[in-house]
């Protein structure tokens, strides 16, 4: 008997029974035994059609007597079982989803059967049960990540790294890292010969009353996904290092920082601008890169390299969304499913917005009364701010014209989330 690990997912019919019907039926087969099982975790589903319904995903530990195709041809012949139409469009709807992630310590690669599972390092939503139940299998894909935690190391790594004539890539984050950060770093990784990126929870740009404490932190899964999207090491500093008892600088950028997030949240652009700075400073990076969902922070930055004459370019990328439209975001992870449902309205709200514009609306005061009204009809939802600005200055327009933002903040239960959309006009 070897020790085999199992990925499961559904999102078609009663996803929790197929699940379990599913852990049933593997359990039954007369050479296999379930060992233990994760609990299970909701997940937006990837790549599928916008109507896809939201995936549980689960993991498994089982022994097997069963050889590697003998296994498949078993997890095949539950899936038809539970219902499942193979083969089926990809990405499509199914009740039941079965995938060998690890076959004890073997490597396998023929056409119909790949293990370890060619995709396990990019899914969030296998390493996360897989976790519960194999930390130390975790713990070993994570180790494979180059990671830097001492401001001593990164640059000497910079240092080494420029000294081959390499152009450096950064993609600064928070962690937790989801499909929008790795689009960052494939992106770093498409444009330099090196990407580095950071992970580090900023104390300074969070307010008293904000979620500092419980932002969510997970090193190991960032590390292994950071890597499989082509990053070359981690910089993951400590706190003390980069604020030391006796610290005294601070970093503003004016004007800009006055409207939208930086009304509402007094200070955070400046912790924004004090953090990315030194990280600038330690990294030394060619081209650093942003997500267009934090649309001021980006503005922010830019004016801010602009205005020292930091010689790095600044990237913003297009904003990623799950397949109904909301905005990918590390926070997303706070709401319940009732909350994840309504937070779609405001991509849905921006949509209108936009469709509103194209025929002809151009009063910037209608168009906030239709998103706020919109908005308005989730019982969970509440405004922060609506703004139709300019783009470039991000002061209010009353009228759209050439470049125009149109950003929201809008609380959803208790998690605050931010959106955007630009229209030329």
């Amino acid at each position: 008997m070897v020790t085999c690990y199992i990925g499961i997912g559904s999102n078609l019919g009663d996803r929790e029974n197929n699940i379990k019907k599913a852990l049933t039926l593997l359990h039954g087969c007369l050479n296999t035994e379930v060992e233990k099982a994760s609990a299970f975790y909701e997940t937006q589903p990837q790549g599928c059609p916008g109507n896809a319904g939201r995936f549980l995903n689960a993991a498994a530990k089982i022994k097997t007597a069963f050889s590697p195709r003998e296994l498949l041809r078993q997890l095949q012949s539950i899936e038809k079982q539970l219902g499942r139409i193979r083969p089926g469009k990809r990405n499509s709807s199914r009740s039941i989803d079965l995938d060998i992630l690890f076959y004890n310590n073997q490597k396998i690669s023929l056409p119909s059967l790949k293990i370890p599972h060619p995709r396990l390092r990019q899914r969030a939503f296998v390493l996360k049960p897989l976790k519960e139940i194999a930390p130390e299998t975790i713990r070993s894909l994570a180790k494979e990540t180059k990671i830097i935690s001492t401001l001593s190391g990164m640059r000497g790594f910079i240092a080494k790294e420029k000294a081959q004539n390499m152009t450096i890539g950064f993609v600064p984050t928070m962690g937790f890292l989801h499909e929008g950060h790795l689009s960052l770093i494939r992106q770093a990784k498409k444009d330099c010969d090196t990407c580095v990126v950071s992970i580090f929870v900023n104390p300074i740009q969070f307010g008293p009353q904000e979620d500092y404490k419980k932002y969510p932190r997970d090193l190991e899964q960032d590390s292994i996904l950071a890597k499989s999207a082509g990053a070359s090491c981690v910089f993951y500093p400590n706190a003390k290092d980069m604020y030391p008892p006796d610290y005294l600088t601070y970093v503003n950028v004016e004007k800009i920082t006055d409207y939208l997030c930086g009304a509402s949240r007094p200070g955070h652009f400046k912790g924004v601008a004090t953090v990315v700075t030194k990280l600038f400073n330690i990294i030394q990076p060619h081209i650093a890169y942003f997500g267009q969902k934090d649309y001021q922070q980006a503005l922010v930055i830019r004016k801010m390299v602009e205005d020292l004459n930091m010689p790095i370019t600044i990237k913003t990328m297009p904003i990623v969304r799950e397949c109904d439209g909301l905005a990918m975001s590390s926070r997303n992870a706070y709401l319940t499913t009732q909350e994840r449902a309504d937070a779609v309205v405001l991509y849905q709200s921006l949509q209108k917005a936009r469709e509103m514009v194209r025929q002809g609306q151009h009063d910037a005061r209608i168009i906030k009364t239709a998103i706020k009204t919109a908005i308005l009809k989730k019982k969970t939802a509440k405004i922060e701010y609506i703004s139709v600005a300019d783009a470039r200055t991000l002061e209010d327009r009353e009228v759209f014209r050439q470049k125009t933002l149109i950003a929201l903040a809008v609380w959803i239960g208790r998690t605050r989330l931010i959106d955007n959309i630009i229209i030329e006009v």
